[in-house]
């Protein structure tokens, strides 16, 4: 079971992309969603606005699945000091989770395959301390040379972001 205390071992970690969906603090049309880390783990506490709901009063299962892919990917990226791509994930929904009630998901590395290859595990808890959600992921690592063959982000921003991730690939 993953770890979902309290205490003061958790650090804010910086934002890294100002636009993205998950993540952007600029983007007010996403779930502008903030992590931490106690070194072994990576952890996001929000509340999920009404106009992200499905049927009724429940989070729509797909920004569940956001939430969950991007705590996922906060993991990979911190803790293996990469770049990162989701390759695949799966997600087992344990119960409803409501619009405007406060959510805690907590990620972590299962496993390192080789260089290339990490398995990353998310649990998503409710403002009770219910588990609501899970997912496994396979994440591809990149080294920042590698990702930027990808052409995915501007070279500054690329630069920037492994100052920030202290990547010394």
């Amino acid at each position: 079971m993953i770890n979902n205390t309290n205490d003061d071992s958790w650090k804010s970690l910086p934002r890294l992309d100002k636009d993205c969906f998950g993540c952007g603090s600029e983007n007010h049309s996403g779930l502008q969603m903030t992590f931490e880390t106690n070194g072994n783990q990576i952890r996001s506490r929000l509340t999920v606005p009404s106009r992200f709901r499905g049927w009724s009063k429940l989070v729509h299962g797909g920004v569940i699945s956001t939430i969950l892919d991007e705590t996922m990917s906060w993991a990979a990226i911190n803790l293996t000091k990469s770049f990162i791509l989701t390759k695949k994930m799966t997600i087992q929904f344990q119960r409803p989770i409501y619009v405007e009630s406060a959510l805690c998901g907590i990620a972590s590395i299962k496993e390192k395959i080789g260089e290339r290859k990490a398995v990353v595990t998310a649990e998503l808890f409710d403002d009770q301390g219910r588990l609501c959600a899970t997912s496994e992921g396979e994440f591809v690592l990149y080294t920042k040379e590698q990702f930027a063959k990808l052409d995915i982000l501007q070279a500054d921003y690329l630069e920037s972001m492994a100052a920030d991730l202290h990547c010394e690939k």
